[in-house]
Order: C-alpha cells, then structure tokens, then sequence
C-alpha cells in the first residue's frame, strides 16, 4: 500500500478540515475511503467483509448526523412557535386580573401591601418575615392558628419599632410551623396586570408595582375573584 500517497491526501483534507467547520465531514471520509482502496496492497487486498463493514459505519453515522439535523430543526421550530405564542398571551392579559408567584411586595408612601400565601397544610403559627431587597429585616409578624389553602396579612407599612418603612419594593418569606416542623409557604402577588415587557430573558408583567414572569403566572379571570 501506497502509505506516502493516502497521507498527503490526508493532509491536504485535513488542513481544509482545519480551515472550515473543524469536523470531518461525509465528503472526506469518502474520499479517505476511497484513497484507501485506490492504494491497497494489490498481493493483500481490502478484505470484502472490513470494506461493507466501514460503509455500514459511515451510512449509520450519517444517518445519525442526519436526525439530530432534523431534531435541531424541530427543536429550532418549537422554540419560535412558543415564543410566539407567549408572546401573543401576554399581550392580551394587560388590564386582567392575574395571579402569578412572587415574594417581592411594593409599598407605597404612606400605604399598605397586602401580602398573599397558600398553604398544603393547617399550621400552628406562622411567621412573615419583611426584609429590604438588600436582605435587612424590616418586620416580623407571627400568625396564630392559620387553616391551610389561601391566606392573607395586610401589611400596615411601618417596621417593628413602629416607624414607617419608606416606599419601596421588599421580599416577603413566610414560614409555617406545627411544632418543630417548619415549612415554606408559597408566596404570591394577585392583582390586575397594567404592563407587558418583552426582553431577552423573558416576557413579564406588572403587577401591583411588581414584575412577575410570564411562567409563574397561574390563574388569569376578568376580575378579582
């Protein structure tokens, strides 16, 4: 066999190789095939079995490169259609009534901030915790007796000391105990969504001040319920 001939080859493919995509593609691996056969030891010939074999290979590869092309593009298709569709969905929800999970609150000068949570089970007591958006506790408030489902804790606005808290937006977390089991509530703004905003990582809504995405809202109705 003819080695100096299938490396130069070699070489010269591998060089176009290095200057495209940086992967060998179905055209080269024929020609590397071909080049193979063309210089084969004519005493000791490519064996009939080892050639099939090298083509059924290459004919599942390619097979394979072709479906995940295919997945690619259905992927591809699937993405722009949801887009699409998400897009179209939150343009229609501005002036209705959602709910959607956040623990973010927004309390105006002088107001209140209604402060919703749902939880799986009954708890002896709960706690809701306020802090400023850079972590500082603001207010704690224990609830006694609180049946599961639905609740809600009209926030006053003013902090522990009893001093008002200043406007602004907050986190809110709310701790359940029975004993000495705790367990987090889900926390969750209500209110009529007044605008939509498109950017690279999502589409979202405001709600009470507050901007929620798209994909934590779970209920939409004409008015609050």
């Amino acid at each position: 066999m003819d080695v100096s001939s299938i490396n130069s080859q070699t070489n010269a493919m591998y060089s176009q190789q290095s200057a495209g995509s940086g992967e060998l593609g179905k055209q080269e691996f024929l020609q590397l095939l071909v080049a193979q056969m063309r210089n084969q030891d004519p005493i000791n010939p490519l064996d009939g079995t080892q050639f099939a074999t090298q083509l059924a290979q290459f004919n599942s590869v390619e097979q394979l490169i072709n479906v995940n092309d295919s997945l690619e593009t259905l992927q591809m298709s699937q993405e722009l259609m949801s887009a699409s569709l998400t897009n179209s969905l939150a343009s229609s929800l501005t002036g209705k009534y959602v709910k959607a999970l956040s623990n973010e609150i927004d309390l105006q000068a002088g107001g209140e901030a209604d402060i919703n949570f749902k939880l799986n089970t009954s708890a002896d007591e709960v706690e809701v915790i306020i802090r400023t958006e850079g972590g500082t506790e603001v207010r704690r408030e224990t609830l006694k007796g609180v049946a599961s489902g639905d609740n809600n804790w009209t926030w006053d606005g003013y902090d522990s000391n009893g001093n008002p808290a200043g406007e602004g937006n907050y986190t809110v977390e709310v701790v359940a105990k029975n004993g000495e089991n705790e367990s987090n509530a889900l926390v969750y703004t209500q209110g009529l969504a007044s605008k939509v905003r498109y950017t690279a990582s999502g589409v979202f809504l405001t709600v009470n001040g507050i901007e929620v995405s798209i994909g934590d809202v779970e209920e939409v109705g004409t008015a609050e319920e």
